[in-house]
């Protein structure tokens, strides 16, 4: 059953992970070339300089690695998940200073998310609360131990003796 868990929370995972890099996939869906979706990201890291795109993509890619490891229940899958945290919040602290983003912007994406739901809370926050919940998730669901096929309730309620 603990499958169904670990599964679940790596499709959430990755599903962030592509809304993370849909500005670049988006043109690729439409029928754009590989060649398009690159020379994006290369103008926005000759304008903004190479540190924002890179750890845009750094933290698209480890998302991804860590869903896949969630799903296979690899004992990685934790510290995968919080370098990922950490480049995208170093990089949300870099953007306040480059006014100029766009396909990296994610602070600006989310607030165009919000404005469409009716959100009356700044999503910045609201986001990286939400990104650090999945992430103590993904901790609770045995992953870090390699426990394969305990429920992960019974983990936390059990004496480790």
């Amino acid at each position: 059953m603990v499958w169904v868990w670990r599964a679940c929370l790596g499709l959430l995972i990755a599903a962030y992970a592509g809304w993370l890099v849909w500005p670049v996939l988006q043109p690729l869906t439409a029928g754009g070339s590989i060649s398009g979706a690159i020379a994006v990201i290369t103008a926005e890291a000759a304008r903004l300089g190479g540190v924002i795109p890179l750890l845009w993509l750094a933290a698209a890619l480890l998302y991804v690695a860590a869903a896949v490891m969630t799903v296979a229940g690899l004992g990685g899958a934790p510290g995968a998940y919080f370098l990922a945290f950490a480049c995208e919040l170093i990089q949300r602290v870099l953007l306040q200073s480059a006014p100029d983003a766009t396909v990296t912007d994610t602070p600006q994406r989310l607030v165009a998310v919000a404005q469409s739901l009716n959100l009356s809370v700044e999503p910045g926050p609201l986001s990286l609360s939400a990104m650090l919940v999945v992430g103590l998730l993904v901790v609770m669901s045995g992953v870090w131990h390699g426990q394969k096929d305990l429920i992960w309730p019974q983990h936390w309620t059990r004496s480790p003796i």
